[in-house]
C-alpha cells in the first residue's frame, strides 16, 4: 500500500515540476536569459573554432618546414 503511495506522489510532484517548468519557460525574463546563453554558447564554438583552425594552420606549416629540412639535409 505505502509502495503505491510513494509511486503516486512522485508521479504527481513529477507533473507539478513540469508544469512549473512550463509556465516559468513562457516568462520574458527566463526567455531572455535563455537567449542570452545560447549566444554564449554560441560565441563560445565560433571562437574554439577559431583557435582549432589556427593550431591545424600552425601544424601544417611545422609540417612543411620539417619536409623542407629534410630535403636540404
Amino acid at each position: 500500500m505505502f509502495n503505491n503511495i510513494s509511486k503516486t506522489g512522485v508521479f504527481f510532484l513529477g507533473a507539478l515540476a513540469g508544469i512549473a517548468v512550463i509556465a516559468l519557460m513562457k516568462t520574458k525574463t527566463v526567455q531572455r536569459g535563455c537567449a542570452k546563453i545560447i549566444a554564449a554558447g554560441q560565441q563560445l564554438k565560433d571562437e574554439a573554432q577559431a583557435f582549432v583552425e589556427t593550431v591545424k594552420e600552425d601544424a601544417e606549416d611545422l609540417v612543411e618546414e620539417a619536409k623542407q629540412e629534410s630535403k636540404k639535409a
